[in-house]
């Protein structure tokens, strides 16, 4: 078997150069796609008695992808959701090797044929705007905490950002003239931009005080 076909090569080349360099996916999504390929490559020592230094490119069928998901689901009680990232991350690692490798791109194709499970969205609840009154009326606005906690509320309630982006926020991200937006790094460290009320910017300058005109890097929370 010619050593380019070795499969941990591939690997390396996938989450160093497509994971990290070409596609800047965020540190959650590369720690994803890392643990996608070591369970597979843990099955594969477990079930087929293959070595992860000996594995070739040709070890992984589509049949033994499949086998894998069923072992998933099975053993590990994996749910589709998880089965899908896991069998997304295959997709795409041997899309990157049929790139770099032309006589693998059947194998790739194959691989590709391999079909995601059907995952039912739960309908996505809401609340009443009577019922966020009550949540943003919760914190004692009296007290330094209780303004923090509004203001992180509103926030939240304005733009819809994800805690773990509202968390890391800073304050060069703001800008509270008229009108205000924030700059919000998300998922795929892709920035979009999200218009704030001017309520929303009137109690963000309240809270930052002296902090408005201070480091930009100074978090706002």
């Amino acid at each position: 078997m010619p050593e380019h076909h070795l499969l941990g090569s591939h690997i390396r080349r996938f989450l160093l150069e497509h994971v990290v360099a070409d596609r800047n996916l965020s540190r959650n999504t590369q720690r994803n796609y890392r643990d996608a390929i070591r369970v597979l490559l843990r099955f594969m020592t477990e079930r087929h008695r293959i070595d992860p230094a000996d594995l070739t490119v040709e070890h992984v069928t589509a049949d033994v992808v499949r086998e894998f998901l069923q072992y998933l689901e099975q053993v590990r009680r994996n749910t589709a959701a998880t089965l899908n990232q896991r069998v997304s991350v295959i997709h795409s690692l041997f899309r990157f090797i049929g790139r770099h490798i032309p006589e693998l791109v059947e194998r790739a194709s194959q691989l590709q044929a391999v079909p995601l499970r059907r995952v039912d969205h739960p309908t996505v609840p809401y609340l009443e705007k009577a019922e966020i009154d009550a949540v943003l009326a919760t914190p004692d606005r009296r007290r330094r905490l209780g303004q923090r906690d509004y203001a992180l509320l509103l926030f939240l309630y304005n733009t819809g950002a994800r805690a773990d982006e509202t968390a890391h926020l800073t304050r060069g991200a703001l800008d509270l003239g008229r009108p205000a937006s924030v700059r919000i790094l998300g998922k795929g460290r892709k920035m979009r931009l999200c218009p704030l009320w001017d309520h929303t910017a009137q109690i963000l300058r309240e809270l930052l005080g002296g902090r408005l005109d201070g480091p930009p890097e100074t978090p706002v929370f």
